[in-house]
């Protein structure tokens, strides 16, 4: 016996408004409903699943009345065509459905990415929010974070941003990146190193901080992220009064690296060692090679901090 569901189960289910449902039918007959013995509307696994390949299609920029008579198959090419996941579309039955409680986050990177080539930030923050809660912390800074913060900076450096235009799409990664970073950690066993992470007062890229702490909080340390633009005296004061380890410390190549790695050390508490994460080079006569290690991508941090 084929299973049915009201137009209030297929609007929760699919995310698709009731109102919006009965206008997707009325206006464009997109669905065309069986009835109950009682008159109301009913609807299969099949309806729901095109509510929301319509839906994922009206989000990244079709009109409902381009897109509403397609049926299944034709709906899932034109979301191919967007990047959207094979695995995730041609799965069995009711896939999309089971997609929200088991996401590939590479298969979402390309609409992601296309998203934000478009400046279609609301797409971008819908995706965040769905995506945030069903990743772990690792999977959000090297899956979704650093894709973004490259294609970010590549669309910066082409002039098809604005300044204000990539202020505004860090300030989206921002937020949604520190709803992840303060998450609890599900991991059993907890790191017993106790890390500060913290940018240069001269520059920062907030982003690859953000990585930083994901990280961090992926491999259970007693982290505290102190944020970008800190003086040295204030990352000594944290240092001393938190008992910390290791310093993790986002630098770049225009910052003033040497003398504040040398104010660190010789200002600091003299049991931590401290790891700069950038593209980075340091004169080693003044500073103890073996307390500063350098991490010049993600990848370089995360195998070290997932070795700590």
């Amino acid at each position: 016996m084929t299973t049915s569901y009201t137009i209030q189960m297929a609007s929760k289910i699919s995310g698709v408004g009731v109102h919006t449902i009965r206008a997707w039918e009325k206006r464009y007959k997109a669905l065309v409903p069986n009835r109950d013995s009682s008159g109301h509307r009913t609807y299969t696994k099949t309806d729901i699943e095109k509510l929301m390949l319509l839906s994922e299609l009206c989000l990244l920029g079709y009109t409902i009345s381009k897109v509403a008579k397609y049926d299944i198959s034709e709906l899932k090419l034109l979301l191919k065509d967007l990047g959207k996941s094979e695995i995730s579309l041609d799965s069995p039955e009711f896939n999309l459905i089971k997609e929200k409680t088991s996401i590939d986050p590479s298969g979402s990177t390309s609409i992601l990415l296309f998203a934000l080539r478009a400046y279609k930030l609301d797409v971008v923050n819908l995706e965040l929010s769905k995506l945030k809660t069903m990743v772990n912390a690792k999977e959000m800074a090297l899956s979704l974070l650093l894709p973004l913060a490259l294609e970010l900076a590549e669309l910066k450096s082409s002039g098809v941003y604005t300044a204000i235009q990539e202020e505004t799409a860090v300030s989206l990664l921002r937020f949604h990146a520190g709803l992840a970073l303060y998450r609890p950690n599900e991991r059993k066993e907890k790191n017993s190193i106790n890390v500060i992470i913290a940018g240069l007062e001269t520059h920062s890229n907030e982003i690859n901080l953000l990585m930083a702490g994901l990280l961090s909080n992926h491999y259970g340390f007693n982290y505290n992220f102190l944020g970008h633009s800190l003086s040295v005296e204030a990352i000594v004061e944290s240092a001393n009064f938190l008992n910390v380890h290791m310093i993790i410390l986002n630098a770049h190549s225009l910052s003033p690296v040497q003398s504040f790695v040398e104010k660190l050390i010789a200002k600091g508490p003299t049991n931590f060692n401290l790891l700069i994460f950038g593209k980075i080079d340091l004169n080693f006569d003044r500073i103890p090679a073996k307390r500063v290690k350098i991490c010049r991508s993600i990848d370089e941090l995360d195998e070290y901090l997932s070795q700590k």
